[in-house]
């Protein structure tokens, strides 16, 4: 009797066994380690259409083919939208990005674009090797708008086999409903059958939380439940208010600061639909001294603290280290004479939780940023 328990309670741990394996597998696909990395996440008020940030999907050599389907989605009241930065409801629900918006090719020798004010970019090469999504001007991806906030996009070319496929979502123009508190989450969606993996990242967060931004892929979680407080007497006290830093205007030599004016040695300049600025005026507008600049000869490299945060970026690399971070930017720092490194404001603001608008009339480009009240 003895020997046929335990027979039985062998069978029932490796049994139990086997079910704890399939689930944690099953987690991992889910999970989806690797695929969405959060590039940008700014910080933006409600009520008005703001830039988000930008959004990586990597996907491994064979894991992607033809008919291939994923949706992506804002959250709920959210707008894919043309209006312009700043824009309330009313324009933005009348100039929604629609199907035909989103399937608006632009080929270049380096990258190809589907979209308008918001787009996803498929570059030739990532990390030196090519992106088997990338066809030249032959369309690869086809694009639905399925809602105001919700994309479905399919893959309806051939893609290249034994290649690794990326591509960039960039949320240029979004508005966030009135009211809207937290993180705002990107959410993608895949059936079954596809090769799209299904992930939920935050590609900013609004003004007034605490929390912060996630920059790596999870799944969805449920959210931790809030821990009861004894309420204490509270004076009424205005909202957290974003702190206009600077304005830089597109070949001028001089910028404004907290609405002093300050000459620069070198202008900022336009490239690649990407603001340059001077390393040293960048911080300023962000509020960090010039101490907070370390500049590193041998590679040609240079580095920002503040606030316990610390930023380095190369000359000519599209790569960019946020503390223990690793980030791939669409727009490396460049040296220009006399000795100036000119670095991708967007990119710098974004890894400080700052905000850049642009300005297209005017060839301005605005950074605001939350104020410290700690």
């Amino acid at each position: 009797m003895f020997i046929k328990n335990r027979r039985r309670i062998t069978f029932l741990i490796a049994l139990l066994c086997c079910t704890v394996f399939l689930v944690a597998g099953a987690g991992t696909a889910l999970a989806s380690d690797g695929t969405y990395q959060v590039l940008q996440s700014p910080v933006v008020k409600d009520n008005a259409v703001y830039e988000l940030g930008t959004i990586m999907a990597r996907f491994t050599a064979g894991q992607l083919q033809s008919n291939d389907v994923l949706t992506f989605r804002l959250p709920q009241d959210f707008i894919w939208t043309t209006a312009p930065l700043k824009a309330g409801q009313t324009a933005a629900g009348s100039s929604r990005q629609g199907t035909a918006d989103w399937n608006t090719m632009t080929a270049t020798s380096d990258y190809v674009r589907y979209g308008t004010a918001n787009y996803i970019e498929v570059p030739k090469r990532i990390s030196g090797d090519e992106n088997g999504l990338f066809q030249g001007e032959t369309p690869v991806l086809s694009f639905s708008l399925l809602s105001g906030n919700e994309v479905r996009m399919e893959i309806a070319g051939n893609i290249t086999p034994g290649q690794e496929c990326v591509f960039y979502l960039y949320a240029r123009r979004v508005y966030v409903p009135g009211g809207f508190t937290g993180q705002i989450q990107v959410t993608f969606d895949a059936p079954s059958s596809s090769g799209f993996a299904a992930g939920n990242v935050s590609s900013g967060r609004t003004s007034g939380t605490t929390s912060q931004p996630s920059v790596t892929t999870v799944p969805e979680v449920t959210p931790e439940p809030a821990v009861e407080v004894t309420p204490t007497p509270v004076v009424n006290e205005p909202p957290v208010e974003n702190e206009v830093q600077a304005v830089f205007t597109v070949g001028k030599s001089a910028f404004t600061l907290k609405g002093v004016e300050t000459s620069m040695d070198v202008a900022p300049y336009l490239k690649d639909g990407r603001t340059y600025l001077p390393i040293r005026y960048a911080a300023q507008a962000l509020g960090i001294e010039e101490s907070g600049i370390e500049w590193d000869e041998a590679d040609q490299s240079v580095a920002i603290t503040s606030e316990g945060r610390r930023v380095k970026m190369t000359v000519g690399s599209g790569t960019m280290t946020v503390d223990d971070r690793t980030i791939t930017m669409d727009a490396p720092p460049e040296l220009l004479t006399p000795g100036r490194v000119m670095v991708p404001l967007s990119w710098v603001t974004g890894a400080f939780e700052a905000e850049a608008q642009w300005d297209p009339a005017s060839n301005t480009i605005t950074v605001e940023k939350i104020a410290n009240t700690k």
